[in-house]
């Protein structure tokens, strides 16, 4: 427990730091995204994680589909992706300060799952994405039962509608590693294997779904850092 509080303490006196610094950056200057690049580098060590990614990421891949079990998912597909990147998130998670902060100035993209609108204005968002990479989470929330859960229908209406290339990624160990609300933290290895471009098709969700499970249930126990 007291291993977990110190970490959680200095990732989030981080995340304020990185809110703070921001703020006083030109956004999508050079600087800012040197910034967010020693922040998110520096989240993952004071989470007690290093990375390691298995595969390729396209550089024109438009939409990377991830599962999601923690906040610390954001910064370690940042630093295995590098920073110019935009996530999808849902409101209640993503407009809490600091966190919201570094939403506004980056411009990542929330979703209010309340608003029966929500598509259309989520549509919008990643179609002025353009260029640059989008992160979406399909399952809707964060998983904490040892699998990737059901995917929502959104992701499959923005990839087909905007005709993107899409990509996945399955982040694994995490929970092992930095766990909040199990209150358990211990140094380790986070593991990020990218799957091979989606090929859009009939049935391509439901076997992306799978796919993604399948890598997922074969992650090992974390080796831990000397």
């Amino acid at each position: 427990m007291l291993s977990f509080t110190l970490k959680k303490y200095k990732v989030y006196l981080t995340i304020a730091a990185e809110s703070i610094v921001l703020s006083l950056c030109r956004r999508d200057s050079k600087m800012f995204n040197r910034c967010r690049r020693f922040f998110s580098l520096k989240i993952v060590k004071n989470a007690g994680a290093t990375v390691n990614l298995t595969g390729i990421i396209d550089d024109d891949t438009d939409i990377l589909i991830a599962n999601h079990q923690s906040m610390t998912d954001i910064f370690v597909l940042e630093e295995v992706i590098g920073n110019d990147v935009r996530f999808v998130g849902r409101t209640g998670i993503m407009d809490k300060w600091p966190v919201s902060r570094i939403v506004d100035l980056v411009g990542h993209i929330t979703v209010d799952q309340q608003d029966r609108r929500a598509i259309i204005k989520l549509l919008k968002d990643i179609k002025g994405c353009k260029g640059k990479k989008v992160i979406i989470f399909p399952e809707g929330t964060r998983s904490q039962s040892g699998k990737i859960e059901a995917f929502e229908g959104g992701t499959k209406v923005v990839v087909e509608k905007l005709k993107l290339k899409a990509q996945p990624v399955v982040i694994k160990n995490i929970l092992s590693v930095y766990n909040e609300s199990a209150k358990t933290a211990k140094s380790g290895v986070i593991e990020v294997e990218a799957l091979p471009a989606i090929t859009i098709e009939e049935g391509w969700y439901e076997k992306t779904y799978q796919e993604m499970s399948n890598t997922f249930a074969q992650q090992k126990q974390p080796l831990e850092k000397c």
